[in-house]
């Protein structure tokens, strides 16, 4: 995959272009980055999806303002002055113009190139860090002080190690990844471009496979790898274990929360989303576009198809068709939980009705003698 485009500076006429959107502004305006309302000024770029976020923009004198059609159509008068940038969907359009420029997180600079060395072309590897001489290392590698890498792993050119990461052996690593403070990756392990991983994420742990008998546990050897295929985000905490055999799979595109467990032999498929908290129990495969809200659980050996919605605290104990909305525990079509929620609800009122007709059957029938 190459090198996305980047730079310091972009013109609006620039970005105008990269977004498809309209320009009403000075095409010649002069924009270093990207920031919320909130915190936007005559530099950046901001983005406005309601009245009160342009109201905080324009207070701020942003730079250049991401709005809806719809929006300006309403207010076109009022904002004969202000710099806009009109668009379909400026949240979406503020995340894609955000990616060209350059992410300064783990640069060199940031912990003072008198303590690192050049190893690489226009790579920084810290004094501080250890790195195999039997690892490779691709142009414009940056490896942050703590880092540990160890044999027979291979980095793509580009990609950036944070302070603590460790990389034990035998590890592939594709161009333009960010390993973020702490990540641990263990033998074996594939990984492909452009993947970004937070802080304390582990790759590659063993899975919880255990044969038991009357009197212990006995651990199933866990031998396989973990592959994570390219432009895949992995949250804070986050465990993705190793097949026992074979692996474990998460599809391109996929962005996992803070927090999830997923576990041998799972086949995440391209464009998933799993929220916080969740876990995915082993063999599970699940489709495309998969999305798991917060809190779900998943048994094991399951098969979910493409473009299933799982909404908060679900658990899901059956296999799911394609395209369906499941809620509740068990995980059942969403309309279905709706209703019984909705007569769940009613059970106090039912009850004190039940009550009522039991009162007056009892005028009607015989007393005991």
């Amino acid at each position: 995959m190459s090198q996305k485009e980047t730079k310091s500076v972009w013109q609006a006429s620039e970005l105008a272009a990269k977004a498809g959107g309209e320009l009403k502004a000075n095409p010649e305006k002069n924009i270093k980055g990207v920031r919320g309302a909130p915190e936007a000024d005559p530099d950046y770029l901001t983005y406005a999806e309601d009245e009160n976020f342009l109201k905080l923009a324009r207070e701020n004198k942003a730079g250049l303002i991401l709005l809806t059609r719809s929006l300006y159509q309403e207010s076109e008068l009022a904002l004969a002055d202000v710099p806009l940038l009109l668009v379909d969907n400026p949240r979406t359009a503020f995340a894609q113009l955000a990616n060209l420029f350059p992410d300064k997180r783990y640069l060199a600079e940031n912990y003072g190139q008198e303590s690192s060395k050049i190893l690489v072309n226009q790579g920084e590897i810290a004094a501080g860090a250890r790195v195999s001489p039997a690892a490779e290392l691709e142009e414009g590698v940056t490896v942050m002080s703590g880092a540990i890498i160890g044999p027979g792993v291979k980095i793509g050119a580009r990609s950036r190690i944070a302070a603590g990461v460790i990389l034990v052996a035998d590890i592939e690593i594709g161009q333009d990844c960010l390993f973020h403070p702490g990540v641990k990756v263990m033998p074996g392990a594939i990984i492909g471009d452009k993947v970004e991983i937070q802080a304390g994420a582990v790759i590659g742990s063993d899975g919880f496979g255990y044969a038991s008998d009357e009197e212990r546990h006995h651990k199933v050897p866990q031998q396989g790898k973990v592959v994570i295929e390219d432009e895949v985000e992995i949250g804070a905490l986050t465990a993705i274990d190793r097949g026992v055999a074979g692996e474990t799979r998460i599809g391109a595109g996929s962005k996992i929360d803070n927090l999830v467990q997923i576990a041998h032999n799972v086949k995440l498929g391209p464009g998933s989303l799993v929220a916080g908290q969740s876990g995915i129990a082993g063999s599970t495969e699940l489709g495309a576009r998969t999305t798991l809200a917060g809190q779900v659980g998943v048994e094991d050996h399951l098969k979910i198809g493409e473009g299933v919605t799982i909404t908060g605290k679900a658990k899901v104990s059956r296999d799911l068709e394609e395209g369906g909305y499941y809620s509740g525990i068990p995980a059942q079509e969403h309309r279905t939980y709706l209703k019984q929620q909705a007569h769940f609800r009613r059970l106090d009122k039912l009850k004190q009705q039940i009550q009522e007709l039991e009162k007056r059957l009892d005028q009607y029938l015989p007393s005991e003698q």
